[in-house]
Formats: C-alpha cells, structure tokens, sequence
C-alpha cells in the first residue's frame, strides 16, 4: 500500500473512531440525564437500557471487536432490555443492567490502546473514550446500588430513604467524585464497603488516568505549535 492511500486510510479510521466515541458519550450522558431526572414507568425503564445497550454495543464497535464476541453481547443486550420491559424497577433489571454496563469500561480500554498503537500519540478520541469509562463506572454502581437493595432484605440507605434510580445516580456520583455530601449514606456493611470502592476506583482514575491524558495530550498540541 502506497504511503499517501495509507496515510489516508488512517486518517479515516481515526475520524470514524473519534465520532463513534462521540456517540458514545452523547449515548452515556442520555441515560445518566434519563436516570438522574427519574424517568418512571415501564417504556421509561426500557428506554434507559437501550441507550445503555447501544453504548455497549458502540463501544464494542469502536474498539473494533471481532464477530464472536459482538454478537453474543448484542443478544445479551437484547435480552437486557427484555428483563427491563418485564420487571422494570425490580432487582433482575437492575442486576442485568450492572452486568450490562460493566462490559463497556473493558471494550472502550482496549479501543484506546489500539488507538493509540495506531497514531503513537494521545487524540481526542481516546480523551473521550476515557470520559466515557468515567461515566460507565458510576452508572455501574449506580445500577449496583439498586440491585443491593432490591434483593437484600434491608433498605440501602440509612434512615429509611428509598433507594430509586434517581437517588441511586446522586449517591453514585457524589462518591466516585468523592464530594460526598452526606444527605445520603450507606446503611449496611456491603454499602460501605461498595461505596469506598468506587471513592477509591473514582479518585484514582481522575488523578492518575485523566490527568495523564490531558498532560499527553496538551504536550502534543504544544509540540505542533512550536
């Protein structure tokens, strides 16, 4: 392959990468917004999966996995949305989502490391990919959080607040940000023990995995000015 017809093909796939990544993220903010403002009902509940199993799927695309494992992580999205329109709200549909969720962190790594071998610098795309992570993680927990409480016998939250997708957002945020503003607080040992984990996976991540993209990156746009 000639360099310029190469240097081409490159440029196209780091475009489609960067708008798959793109979609990604408008993908993720929709469900984070759709939970955090508490959509109810059934077709609500079923909205919400769908634009997490589209996020999985796209991140599964963008990372450009190969067929075998695509297929069977769209059918369990399939399936995933099933549960939701059967028991929405119920402990099934929120372990469903958690495990449905999870699968995205993984495939949008693995994206920005082949990314990455590909250009041999920091883009945008990875930076997006990696804001991406951030938010999965605390959909991930959030989901968490809900399924605790639906299938634990005690409630999650201290002092008898319910634990609805809504606040389940607000708590699961507020701790992987590590603001924790104390309105709400794990009531059982498994919630504290959930909650420090995603303070540690949240601090972490935004002092060591954010912070390094965006130094790699504003070094490489420096370097292009001079």
């Amino acid at each position: 392959m000639s360099g310029p017809l190469r240097r081409a093909r490159v440029g196209w796939l780091v475009t489609t990468d960067r708008q798959r990544y793109g979609l990604l993220l408008v993908t993720i903010s929709g469900a984070f917004v759709l939970q955090g403002i508490g959509v109810d009902g059934r077709w609500g509940e079923v909205g919400i999966t769908m634009l997490l199993a589209i996020a999985v799927v796209t991140s599964l695309v963008a990372a450009h996995a190969r067929r075998f494992l695509l297929w069977p992580v769209a059918l369990f999205a399939i399936a995933v949305i099933v549960i939701s329109a059967v028991d929405p709200g119920g402990g099934a549909m929120r372990v469903a989502n958690a495990v449905l969720v999870l699968i995205g962190p993984p495939a949008i790594a693995v994206g920005i490391a082949r990314g990455f071998r590909r250009t041999g610098h920091v883009t945008i795309q990875a930076l997006l990919g990696v804001l991406c992570i951030y938010l999965l993680i605390g959909l991930f927990f959030a989901s968490v959080f809900g399924a605790v409480d639906r299938i634990s016998d005690e409630p999650f939250f201290a002092n008898g607040d319910a634990a609805t997708t809504p606040r389940c957002i607000y708590f699961s945020f507020t701790t992987l940000a590590t603001v924790g503003y104390g309105d709400l607080t794990a009531r059982t040992d498994l919630g504290h023990m959930l909650s420090i984990l995603e303070a540690l996976i949240g601090q972490i991540y935004l002092v060591t995995v954010v912070s390094l993209f965006v130094a790699n990156l504003r070094r490489r746009e420096a370097d292009e000015v001079a």
